[in-house]
């Protein structure tokens, strides 16, 4: 269900379900899913349903910009859970997909769009503590509707980057036995000390033991 803002001007519709995945309604999850529906657009490809395309994330953990990545995980399908979605810590409103045999794009925020959206209330209410959920509707309604009467290219800049390349690790389905809890782990996890195969929890354990017994 597409979620229609009703406005003269605006340009974006954003799934109706959307808002209430991410918990409220603010300016930084709209630019996160529209440039992640550029990126697909820019790279002709279609939302991602298992794992074929991969987005890494220019954010980061320590900032108040992440609700971006909820966007971007909706928009291009990409996400945590199917392991094709990264952060690179780089504290960046900045992302690249990269779809094998399609290529790699960056679409990154303008950084006079951000100059503009600082000038918006939602802003000083986020900057005095309150949370994004609490902000009063037409505060949030304000700045959203500015993001979505903005056409693609005057909100993102992007680039393709002709020599990127991603090798996924190698995932498994294969669980084994830790020899210490007993509980089962999948196998890249494994760690061997002593002959024995451990969890990694169970390893620091045993390895922290060793050395206090030295």
């Amino acid at each position: 269900m597409i979620q229609s803002m009703n406005r003269s001007g605006i340009k974006h519709e954003i799934p109706g379900w959307f808002f209430e995945f991410h918990g409220h309604r603010c300016p930084a999850s709209v630019l996160g899913y529209l440039a992640g529906k550029y990126a697909l657009k820019i790279l002709e490809i279609d939302r991602e349903k298992d794992e074929g395309t991969y987005v890494f994330s220019e954010t980061g953990d320590e900032h108040h910009q992440g609700c971006f990545d909820d966007g971007v995980q909706v928009a291009t399908g990409c996400t945590y859970g199917k392991g094709n979605y990264r952060r690179l810590q780089y504290g960046k409103l900045t992302i690249i997909v990269y779809k094998p045999g399609k290529g790699a794009v960056r679409v990154r925020v303008k950084t006079e769009i951000l100059d503009e959206l600082d000038r918006f209330e939602f802003f000083k209410y986020r900057a005095s503590g309150v949370p994004a959920s609490q902000v009063p509707k037409e505060v949030v309604d304000d700045v959203v509707n500015y993001v979505l009467s903005k056409d693609y290219e005057e909100l993102f800049d992007y680039e393709f980057l002709k020599d990127f390349n991603y090798n996924p690790p190698r995932k498994t389905s294969t669980r084994l036995v830790c020899r210490v809890c007993g509980e089962y782990v999948f196998e890249n996890y494994i760690r061997i000390l002593n002959g024995k195969m451990l969890c990694p929890h169970c390893y620091d354990i045993e390895k922290y033991r060793e050395r206090k017994m030295r």
